[in-house]
């Protein structure tokens, strides 16, 4: 009996460990048919574990601050959404979660206030990777990373959390963190599978 539970954790540690060195992609190594690298195809994958990541490109039709700019406000724009979709999860769970008497329902929806704290915490989503690269039709872009650290996707959830007033015991906070967290990963997922 012993042996047979040391042959199955040994088989999911290698499993595991399989997995983790299939997905190390370099940032640099086109991860698709358009030539583009992984950091800009596929950035919340390289991202680190809790923090989100988005990649806009744009035209090369400007000098470099006015294409920096634009395309940092559009990948801004998209760390918001997936926040909004992110929170937009965690409010049907907390549903579930009064509908079973679990917690107290009074409180603003948490889509409701996640709008004014994402607008405040996105002013520290960071470019992390600027570049010219060449697209599709050897058209040249120009292309932002922008990196919410793990620490900021987290202070994001607890103000949601704060400004809603709702009350919520431990259990429940950690698992609707969870879902907050668990939307990103099908995204991530789904995008792998896309790309």
């Amino acid at each position: 009996m012993i042996h047979s539970k040391i042959k199955l954790i040994t088989a999911v540690l290698a499993a595991g460990l399989v997995a983790g060195c299939a997905s190390n992609q370099s940032p640099e190594q086109p991860s698709s048919d358009s030539g583009l690298p992984a950091w800009v195809m596929t950035p919340s994958s390289l991202a680190g574990e809790g923090a989100l990541a988005a990649t806009e490109c744009v035209p090369d039709n400007a000098n470099m601050s006015i294409l920096k700019a634009k395309s940092v406000a559009l990948a801004r724009a998209g760390l918001a959404q997936q926040i909004r979709v992110n929170v937009q999860a965690m409010d049907k769970t907390y549903q579930t979660l009064t509908e079973n008497g679990d917690e107290a329902g009074s409180g603003s929806t948490f889509e409701s206030v996640s709008k004014q704290v994402t607008e405040q915490m996105l002013n520290g989503a960071i470019p992390e990777r600027v570049d010219y690269l060449k697209g599709p039709g050897d058209k040249m872009l120009f292309c932002s990373m922008v990196v919410l650290a793990p620490e900021k996707n987290r202070k994001i959830f607890e103000q949601i959390i704060d400004k809603s007033n709702r009350q919520l015991n431990p259990n429940n906070e950690a698992l609707l963190y969870q879902e907050y967290r668990a939307k990103r990963a099908a995204e991530e997922l789904d995008e792998a599978l896309e790309g």
